[in-house]
């Protein structure tokens, strides 16, 4: 056994422990592909450590090592590709580059010489990739010319390589393009100046840089040895940025749930405060009014008790939707409540908000079809004028309110009340 890279093994069987503890705290796609990236690491060191240089298992643990460290390399491309958005497009971008890459490496393990037979794996490869780009974009751009040129250049040089029999250069040249593949398309999927992405993006430079730098020292500089481990710390490099990448993500979810709303996205009660203050501070600097709504859905208890809150959730959805259709960029609107929306907008007179208010009501007037149900739904809606009806957010958000529920005392026997209008069959 070859204890050297023992403490890699180690190392690399605490973070694929690491990586699984995340993985139970949140899940997604892409931290599934970075575990069995790990995983697959971590088989490579397996296989490093069992190989004793001998003979068929030594050819077999040669195989193995490298196949897992491709396989791993494609797991995280993967991950971060844009061509990559459902399982089924994963599973053929892993196909379409994982497939000629393997075939490639375990014809020059069991030393298969023929040239044609490279040649031949090569067009697949840069055919395939060629066919997914077209089909995932359809239409040229720099990036994609810059994905097709970068594929067709390191197609060239690995058929360079072939030319000369070196298909040990191909190997490498296989390797070094998959990390920096790697590396761009992290770098473009996060596209933020963040330590956990800038260490990613450097430790798959530095991945994809080991294979020739160790290629090249064996053939210039033969005296020159490098210890194992030195090699292998551009991988805890990516590990790390990894995991603080992870950090990063979860500190802007927490940011961003903190001014909004989880389910519908809007501005919660708090970045709605803030709006107000400021949307009443450009009315006093321009003269014009602002209009505060407040809206509320008819009867929306009935459909949670009626058919759960899986179809509640979608009818919140469905009419924030709608309602935003109907609203200029610079209004806002926020989820005050559970069933209740706040809007703001500056408008010249009273007559702009009651317009508002009748393209907000029009935009319920056609049912939803919600999980096989067809349900209508209207609002209750509450309208105070900016500095009319009050001369501060409180005063405003509480005449507003009064207005809601008088509406909502008018409405509350009306026929388009939320209700279900039938079962499609």
């Amino acid at each position: 056994m070859n204890f050297s890279v023992l403490p890699s093994l180690i190392a690399l069987a605490i973070l694929v422990a690491v990586f699984s503890a995340i993985l139970r705290e949140g899940s997604s796609e892409r931290l599934h592909l970075w575990l069995m990236g790990w995983i697959l690491v971590l088989l490579h060191f397996v296989a490093q450590f069992l190989d004793v240089g001998q003979g068929l298992r030594d050819r077999v643990m040669s195989a193995v090592s490298l196949d897992a460290l491709e396989l791993a390399t494609i797991a995280f491309l993967t991950s971060v590709s844009p061509m990559a958005t459902t399982p089924r497009r994963q599973v053929l971008l892993a196909a379409v580059v994982g497939v000629p890459a393997l075939v490639y490496t375990n014809a020059l393990v069991w030393e298969v010489t023929t040239r044609t037979f490279y040649y031949a794996v090569i067009v697949v490869a840069l055919g395939g990739i060629s066919l997914l780009v077209w089909n995932s974009y359809r239409k040229i751009t720099a990036y994609v010319v810059g994905l097709l040129t970068g594929c067709l250049g390191l197609s060239c040089a690995i058929a360079w390589a072939v030319a000369r029999s070196k298909f040990e250069v191909g190997l490498t040249l296989i390797l070094c393009g998959l990390n920096l593949a790697v590396a761009v398309l992290y770098w473009r999927r996060f596209r933020r100046a963040t330590a956990g992405v800038f260490t990613t993006v450097f430790g798959f430079v530095a991945w994809g840089a080991v294979f020739p730098t160790s290629m090249l020292l064996d053939t210039f500089a033969r005296s020159v040895h490098v210890q194992s481990e030195v090699w292998n710390i551009p991988k805890y490099f990516v590990a790390v940025g990894m995991i603080v990448t992870l950090l990063e993500d979860q500190i802007q979810r927490s940011e961003y749930l903190a001014y909004h709303d989880e389910l519908t996205g809007l501005p919660n009660l708090r970045l709605l405060l803030d709006r107000m203050q400021q949307s009443l501070a450009h009315a006093d600097r321009t003269g014009r009014k602002v209009a505060v709504l407040l809206l509320d859905l008819d009867n929306f208890k009935e459909v949670n008790d009626t058919f759960g809150h899986l179809v509640g959730d979608l009818l919140l959805q469905q009419t924030v939707a709608r309602l935003c259709s109907r609203m200029r960029a610079s209004d806002t609107v926020s989820r005050s409540g559970g069933d209740e929306f706040t809007v703001i907008s500056e408008v010249a007179d009273p007559e702009g908000a009651e317009v508002l208010v009748s393209a907000l009501k029009d935009a319920l007037i056609v049912p939803f079809k919600l999980q096989g149900q067809l349900i209508r739904a209207s609002v209750s809606i509450g309208l105070a004028m900016y500095p009319n009806d009050g001369s501060d957010v409180d005063a405003l958000r509480a005449a507003a309110d009064k207005a809601m529920y008088a509406a909502k005392r008018a409405s509350r026997n009306a026929a388009n009340s939320l209700t279900v209008l039938q079962h499609p069959g």
